[in-house]
């Protein structure tokens, strides 16, 4: 099991992030850009019935993992509260 990381996610095109908490599949990320991956999965920690909600309604997902500010868009199953992330 991995640690539990802050995340920022914009919905929709908002100029400020949501911070959630979240548990990524797998290693744990670099901290330079050059070193990020293509693709991310993991899922959200303690997430509200209502933060799923509107995560689930959005037509436009971003979300940003680390200091490094890289830009990834996300899929989410909010059945499970699972993402799958893709660098933009």
């Amino acid at each position: 099991m991995n640690a539990v990381q802050d995340s920022k996610i914009f919905l929709n095109n908002a100029l400020r992030p949501t911070h959630l908490q979240i548990e990524l599949d797998g290693d744990p990320l670099p901290d330079t850009i050059k070193d990020m991956p293509d693709q991310i999965t993991g899922q959200f920690v303690g997430l509200e019935p209502a933060a799923n909600q509107e995560i689930a309604s959005a037509w436009k997902r971003v979300m940003i993992f680390n200091a490094t500010e890289v830009l990834y868009t996300f899929t989410f199953d909010s059945a499970a509260s699972r993402f799958s992330a893709r660098k933009r």
